[in-house]
């Protein structure tokens, strides 16, 4: 079994060292950044189980990257920080994270709160989702036709696992956009339409006559599920 995957964001280098050396003993596969943008290419690329995440980050507010976190994973969410204000605590709640530890702290005591909110994770099969020829792994983000691994571009990817966590809700071009490519400033909505489209190539039968992401004439796209498998994402 591959460790479960840890992305730190923090500014403070001593802290994120040292958080990565009692995770790493723990057998966590650890990543780290000291900046709100490497900690969104690492999101993009390794598609963490758990996000350890400072709120006072140089270049952007962690919450930002929270909510960007929060539209493409149900992981762990934990923010580590100074901020001890009421309000900073609710607002983390608020976008979804799932606990909230305040500086200074002991490492161990992160250890300890990790390691219980895993076993307050969801079971491994909900976050594998089959449907006909087409296998959907949430957990690894791979994806199989026919028995076949896929080869989907990061864009590709990021489409199909983020229509197939919402199954059957309509979502416009221009949303999805917004949604993936929002901080992309060489992208316009043009390519949200090339990509659904070679996205289609790869994973329908006929792609003329989509089974999985169809098109809503008029409102936009919905990757199609029936009702048993939509309730095991939820």
């Amino acid at each position: 079994m591959r460790p479960l995957t840890i992305l730190i964001v923090e500014d403070d280098c001593s802290t994120n060292e040292i958080l990565r050396l009692y995770l790493e003993r723990e057998g966590f596969s650890v990543y780290s950044s000291t900046n709100a943008a490497d900690g969104l290419k690492l999101m993009e690329e390794v598609t963490p189980t758990i996000v350890l995440l400072d709120l006072k980050l140089p270049d952007k507010s962690g919450f930002d990257l929270a909510r960007k976190y929060r539209e493409r994973s149900d992981g762990i969410l934990i923010f580590i920080t100074g901020e001890k204000t009421k309000t900073s605590i609710l607002q983390g709640f608020e976008i979804g994270c799932d606990d909230y530890i305040t500086k200074p702290f002991d490492p161990p005591e992160v250890v300890a709160r990790i390691k219980a909110n895993l076993r307050r994770m969801p079971s491994q099969p909900s976050n594998i989702l089959t449907l006909g020829n087409l296998t959907i792994n949430f957990s690894d983000k791979t994806v199989y036709k026919n028995g076949k691994l896929l080869e989907l571009f990061t864009k590709e990817k990021r489409l199909l696992f983020y229509l197939a966590r919402h199954p059957n809700q309509i979502f416009s071009a221009e949303q999805l956009y917004e949604l993936l490519w929002g901080y992309s400033s060489d992208a316009d909505l043009k390519t949200v339409l090339v990509n659904l489209s070679t996205l289609r190539k790869k994973i329908e039968d006929d792609p003329k006559s989509p089974q999985y992401i169809q098109t809503v004439r008029g409102f936009g796209y919905k990757f199609c599920c029936p009702a048993p498998f939509s309730k095991l994402l939820k």
